[in-house]
């Protein structure tokens, strides 16, 4: 029978609470299997405090001032739920595990871990660097590290008792910052996993052996190589409406040739949303007869894209492997411009601009303006270095995209309306929709026979309609939805506009009225008027746009409105001077476009000056 020569570790720790008599059991079996010198065995009663959490990171804590007390030169740390292989292939490989570390300088060694990146070492096949990993069932500290790790540890403590959450304060979320840039080394493949069974800090049955089963090729994320291969891009495209975010990118990346850039439908997890549907993503691109992969087909591991573009900056709105962390975890840089032209104010909102994971880990943020990048050195977490004033796509090739279609239904003989209403919380909270407060004003603008109305809703309205619908709540603004649809139904001059995009609004229309949001930006470019719809009971506009408070028309009440429904209809535009004045001030729109501009931003970071591209 095989035996694990186990001279090269001081003590074996197990971490046991006294009310998990069988783990206690389970694991004294598990050490006799492989061959543990009894004398090095210590049980350590584990702290058994609420959230589980808690005592777990206490405990650990404790088993290293107890090695380091003791003066272990190392410890074997476990957890009563580790289960060892049993078969010779995994003892051997434990034995040459420990062997090496008797030749090498290391901090940790990893016996078990939930491996998401590593670098394989060239010299054996049975040591990986890891980059991330997780799970604290069976590591090896050396006992010059005593001290870094447990000041780590304390850190997560402190972060967990101060009201952080687990994911980000958990004592094998923390650590990551030093697997990096330390001596870490783990054990491939696994000598063992995390048992399958109820856990005491999660209070559930888990069940994790999946994700130390992983193949080489699944946890492997190499950096690109400039000159020996093509960049890989994959654009994450969840939203219909958002495509011009994309479409200039995409179509210069398809223009050069060192690119291989592709369009992965993704789905899209907003509040109230059904089932993934793609129906309006695939009708989009097959009108433009551009090829796209479904998401089902899709195998991030397979295809270890180098660059990634996000079209919204909420993680919980995609899957986990196309979440932020996850990328960034796997070496994948990310690009992201933001979705629209944000503006809205709100402490909160901010913090969904500039702050979320996605804008802080990025590695490029595209932005409309040098105003717009410095709100992020003043809100963002990682700063502006990462921020580039590219311009925004959604204003690329502005003239034939928004020029004036020859199928508008409504009657051009008077000048058209407009109307982008922003959604209205389910739960009527304060945010920037003005809906309620002007819908009579609306109904009056209905009324008028000089002048027609679009009315294109923001693409959430409807399904934040439907939320509170479902819940059976009264809802004032179901009501007023329904006297608008009744009362323009067969009206001639009025149309509703649902279509996926926004290109035959724009170009029917000869002026706008918004809430706070993109379009009071985007429009910008067709130097038409714009009024701004807002009241004292909405939030509104943060810094990177207060511009628009002078030099927009602004409603503050509804009076302020038909003032600018009777300038249209006679012709006159009191502020158009202001607001083109703030078209050449605010929006960089570069010349070859920022589809152009920001593909050539990616191939300056990857591609350095002198790299010859042979693989082409």
């Amino acid at each position: 029978m095989m035996a694990v020569n186990w001279q090269t570790i001081d003590k074996v720790v197990y971490i046991n609470l006294n009310k998990r008599k069988d783990r206690r059991v389970r694991i004294a079996r598990q050490l006799k299997a492989i061959g543990v010198p009894r004398e090095k065995i210590v049980r350590f009663e584990a702290i058994e405090e609420a959230p589980g959490y808690i005592g777990c990171i206490k405990s650990h804590i404790l088993v290293l001032q107890m090695a380091q007390q003791n003066g272990w030169k190392n410890v074997l740390i476990l957890e009563d739920d580790m289960v060892f292989h049993d078969d010779i292939q995994t003892k051997q490989r434990i034995d040459l595990f420990l062997s090496s570390l008797q030749q090498i300088n290391w901090h940790v060694a990893l016996l078990a871990a939930h491996y998401d990146n590593v670098v394989p070492l060239k010299s054996v096949d049975f040591i990986v660097k890891p980059q991330y990993a997780w799970c604290a069932c069976a590591y090896i500290v050396n006992g010059d590290y005593y001290s870094t790790l447990i000041n780590n540890y304390a850190e997560s403590l402190q972060g967990l008792l101060a009201g952080g959450v687990p994911q980000c304060w958990a004592l094998d979320v923390r650590w990551n910052s030093l697997i990096k840039r330390d001596r870490w080394l783990g054990i491939f493949p696994n000598a063992g996993y995390q048992a399958a069974d109820k856990s005491d800090i999660e209070n559930q049955p888990v069940d994790y052996r999946a994700h130390f089963a992983k193949k080489l090729e699944e946890i492997v994320w190499p950096a690109y190589q400039p000159g020996e291969e093509k960049i890989k891009v994959d654009i994450f495209f969840q939203w219909a409406p958002g495509w011009t975010n994309f479409e200039s990118v995409y179509r210069a990346m398809q223009a050069k040739p060192h690119f291989d850039c592709q369009i992965i439908l993704a789905p899209y997890f907003s509040r109230g949303a059904k089932a993934p549907d793609y129906t309006a993503q695939r009708d989009l691109l097959n009108d433009k007869g551009i090829r796209y992969t479904e998401y089902h087909e899709y195998e991030i591991t397979a295809r270890k894209p180098h660059v990634v573009f996000l079209q919204n900056p909420y993680d919980d709105a995609r899957p986990n492997e196309l979440q932020s962390l996850t990328l960034n975890r796997r070496n994948i840089s990310i690009a992201y411009i933001p979705y629209g032209l944000d503006m809205g104010d709100g402490e909160r909102n901010r913090v969904y601009q500039y702050n979320l994971p996605c804008q802080n880990v990025a590695r490029w943020v595209f932005v409309r303006s040098q105003r717009h990048k410095d709100e992020f050195a003043k809100y963002c977490g990682n700063g502006n270095h990462h921020v580039y004033v590219s311009g925004h796509p959604k204003l690329d090739n502005y003239p034939s995209r928004f020029g004036v279609q020859t199928d508008g239904k409504v009657n051009k003989g008077k000048p058209t309306l407009l109307w982008a209403p922003h959604f209205v919380m389910p739960d009527d909270e304060k945010m920037w929709s003005t809906f309620n407060l002007y819908t009579q004003a609306m109904l009056d603008i209905i009324k008028r026979d000089d002048v027609n109305l679009i009315i294109r809703p923001h693409p959430l309205f409807k399904q934040f309609l439907d939320i509170r619908k479902e819940r059976g709540t009264h809802s004032e603004t179901a009501q007023n939805w329904q006297m608008l649809r009744e009362y323009s139904h067969l009206k001639s001059h009025v149309e509703w506009d649902f279509s996926a995009d926004y290109r035959y609004a724009f170009s029917q229309s000869d002026a706008l009225m918004a809430d706070a949001g993109s379009f009071l930006l985007e429009y910008l470019p067709s130097r038409k008027p714009i009024l701004f719809l807002t009241h004292e009971n909405c939030l509104g506009i943060n810094s990177s746009a207060e511009f628009i408070y002078d030099a927009y028309d602004v409603a503050n009440e509804s009076a302020d409105i038909k003032t600018f429904v009777d300038n249209l209809v006679s012709g006159k535009d009191p502020m158009r001077d202001k607001r083109l004045q703030v078209l050449r001030d605010e929006l960089h729109m570069p010349e070859q476009g920022a589809g152009s501009e920001i593909v050539k931003i990616i191939e300056k970071t990857l591609m350095p000056a002198g790299v010859h591209h042979n693989v082409f």
